[in-house]
């Protein structure tokens, strides 16, 4: 016989379309009734999308057929949005910081220099504004510590939270400043959001108005849960100009405006090289600038290929502040003033 609680069990078989994540941890299933021997989900989506609604309701009548059970009855809804975007998820009792604006910077795929940009961007944006903070996020791969020099363990508050570590002006947390040279992180859905919902609750973000988060590459789980957990400002979205690269930029744009969040646009990152008064186009030019048009989102500007960016991130020295009046920097610090403009 069915109740509340085995509804529920099946429920957490099924994956919100497009994602890692059960659409009951995802927050959606609002409620469930059962009336004249029938049972109905109530499912309150981010947005109204009817593919996304069929989606679901084929996969819950999948996943009951499966145990053997009755199809149930659905009734969606849309939450009504008071700024544009789905809010947190705080079913948990997140209490999150008093940071004004979280600017989320990702890419469809590993290797297009994502965290580059975002560390060279949040030194950018703090020559323009006040109060920066930089999150690594990309709990399976991060890099601030090593980009940054620092090699150096947080401390702690008094209540316990972690302080994070102040360079360039900017306040930094990051995963790797917890762990050990040689130490692995192998993390799955449940525990990923334990990391960033502890990046964001625990951490002393105090004086912090403007939060840059660097998240993993691709679309996945930690993604989900940042934008679960904080009221994103918007996202920026890194590519390089192979049409590799670009095929995977498709679903960074899909997910964050399938949740609402504003895509603030497309850095085409090792966009060319400068050799002398020759441009040489290595992986091809203007992928970035076609993907945005297409998908109308802005394009933010290139980063040349420059020797300079790698030889900065390997001596924790970024070109934005070892050489701000290289082109590269300059660079950097035009697609942040596009940035702050569109924030």
């Amino acid at each position: 016989m069915l109740d509340k609680e085995k509804v529920l069990t099946i429920l957490k078989d099924v994956n919100f379309p497009g994602f890692t994540r059960d659409i009951v941890s995802f927050g959606i299933i609002k409620n469930v009734d059962f009336i004249e021997n029938k049972t109905l989900i109530y499912i309150e989506l981010p947005k109204e999308d009817e593919e996304v609604a069929k989606k679901i309701a084929v996969a819950i009548n999948n996943a009951f057929s499966r145990e053997g059970f009755d199809l149930p009855e659905f009734e969606f809804s849309v939450f009504k949005k008071a700024n544009g975007q789905s809010p947190p998820d705080n079913s948990q009792n997140i209490k999150l910081p008093k940071i004004d604006k979280y600017l989320a910077v990702a890419s469809g795929k590993g290797g297009v220099g994502k965290s580059t940009v975002a560390i060279n961007l949040a030194i950018a944006f703090s020559k323009k504004i006040k109060n920066i903070g930089l999150m690594d996020a990309d709990i399976w791969g991060p890099s601030i510590p090593m980009m940054c020099g620092i090699n150096t363990k947080p401390m702690a508050t008094k209540d316990e939270k972690i302080i994070p570590i102040e360079k360039f002006n900017i306040k930094m947390m990051s995963i790797g400043f917890l762990l050990g040279e040689e130490d692995t992180v192998i993390w799955r859905g449940p525990m990923v959001h334990g990391a960033i919902k502890q990046f964001i609750e625990d951490v002393e973000w105090e004086g912090v108005d403007n939060l840059v988060v660097d998240l993993p590459p691709g679309t996945g789980d930690a993604h989900l849960s940042l934008i679960q957990t904080v009221p994103l400002s918007g996202g920026v979205i890194v590519t390089t100009p192979q049409d590799v690269a670009l095929l995977d930029v498709k679903r960074g744009i899909q997910m964050f405006k399938k949740l609402d969040v504003p895509v603030l646009g497309i850095v085409e990152n090792m966009s060319y090289l400068q050799d002398g008064d020759k441009i040489i186009d290595i992986f091809g030019r203007g992928g970035g600038k076609a993907i945005a048009e297409k998908f109308s989102v802005p394009f933010l500007g290139e980063i040349p290929i420059d020797p300079e960016i790698r030889k900065g991130g390997d001596s924790g020295q970024p070109i934005v502040y070892s050489n701000p009046e290289s082109e590269t920097s300059k660079a950097f610090t035009k697609i942040a003033e596009t940035i702050l403009e569109n924030l």
